[in-house]
């Protein structure tokens, strides 16, 4: 589970406070976090309790998320920018309604041979139905 942003910790919670900060951390080429979340919230309270507040108007860093593929606690893959730095554009995808037959079953092939589909549906029963010449199905002509 990542850690939680600043807006999303309760600034007068001592568990809270501080563990938006301890995302990113500066060490060695931005390492991996190997502290469970559970012990950051003692983290802040420890800092809470010797007296540490956070005052906004100080605050020169703010972090920004990884553009794409989400954030985990043990490698969080934002950066902390100066504050004010414009978030970067979040990476959209096309909504399948918008696709057509054809490329929906494009999308699907490309599903299943990533893995992410598997093969659990037949690509043949979205082709299009259409109709082709010198073609007929179920008699003689």
């Amino acid at each position: 589970m990542p850690l939680p942003m600043q807006h999303e910790c309760n600034q007068d919670d001592p568990e809270e406070a501080f563990v938006w900060a301890f995302v990113g951390m500066p060490g060695p080429h931005n390492g991996p976090l190997l502290v469970p979340p559970q012990v950051l919230g003692k983290w802040s309270k420890h800092l809470w309790e010797l007296g540490f507040r956070h005052f906004p108007e100080h605050q020169m860093s703010e972090y920004h998320p990884a553009a794409r593929g989400g954030e985990h606690w043990l490698g969080q893959s934002g950066s902390w920018v100066p504050v004010g730095t414009p978030m970067p554009p979040e990476l959209t995808v096309p909504s399948v309604t918008d696709l057509t037959p054809a490329e929906r079953q494009v999308l699907v092939r490309q599903l299943q041979e990533s893995g992410e589909l598997g093969h659990l549906v037949d690509v043949r029963e979205l082709e299009p139905d259409v109709a082709q010449a010198g073609s007929f199905e179920g008699g003689a002509g």
